[in-house]
């Protein structure tokens, strides 16, 4: 699927959101979260319908929706923070497609509603912790997370800290997420988006929040459109 500007054209950099597109962190997520709702005494939503609205949306302001007990976010962070190694992984293809990307000199970053680096009840955590364990550390320096802007996404304030570190051009970029955030927060920025269709399925409600101008069913897909 293409949008009324057909395929992204002289992309030199890409720029990923994190969860959901690079890496499969639901099961990991949902555990942490059925574990803080039964801390918390919540019994609706469920902990599965609570993380499917959450797509794109920093912790905090999906809090905000609904009446909770104080301490919650910090609970959910500790049991997410908290979880044995493995229960995370990189989407079938990723691999290939960051090798791909490399190989071309195409400058690859990441823009999250994640924190990046963070202390959690003593321990090490945020995105930096993850990409180490899946091997993506040379990503780091190009990664930007909650804690880096005052306005999350879709403002691209993000998007733009990452391009300045990357020095690309923002009419040179595709920004690939998997939630209407994602895709606002490119279109907010001018650049070209990708919405990744191999993770959480996406529904077609979500298309008319922000149209993107290419759709990815995989990322082979991706790799291919880009001729890499």
């Amino acid at each position: 699927m293409t949008g009324s500007r057909g395929v992204p054209t002289g992309i030199q950099a890409v720029v990923f959101d994190f969860d959901d597109t690079l890496a499969d962190t639901l099961v990991a997520r949902t555990h942490a979260w059925r574990a803080t709702f039964e801390w918390a005494g919540i019994k609706e939503p469920s902990a599965e319908d609570f993380v499917a609205r959450q797509r794109g949306i920093p912790l905090q302001v999906s809090l905000d929706g609904f009446e909770h007990p104080r301490g919650m976010l910090e609970e959910y962070r500790a049991s997410y923070w908290a979880k044995e190694p493995g229960l995370l992984r990189l989407f079938d293809g990723i691999p290939e497609l960051l090798k791909a990307l490399r190989e071309a000199n195409v400058a690859v970053g990441i823009v999250t509603s994640k924190g990046r680096d963070l202390l959690v009840r003593g321990r090490a955590a945020g995105t930096l912790v993850e990409l180490d364990e899946l091997g993506l550390s040379w990503l780091a320096v190009h990664t930007v997370g909650f804690e880096d802007v005052s306005q999350p996404k879709p403002h691209p304030e993000g998007l733009f800290r990452v391009l300045d570190s990357l020095g690309a051009a923002p009419e040179a970029t595709l920004v690939v997420g998997d939630s209407p955030a994602d895709i606002l927060a490119a279109q907010n920025g001018g650049c070209w988006s990708c919405l990744a269709g191999w993770g959480i399925p996406f529904k077609d409600r979500e298309l008319s929040k922000a149209t993107p101008d290419v759709v990815a069913e995989h990322p082979e897909a991706l790799r291919m459109l880009l001729g890499r």
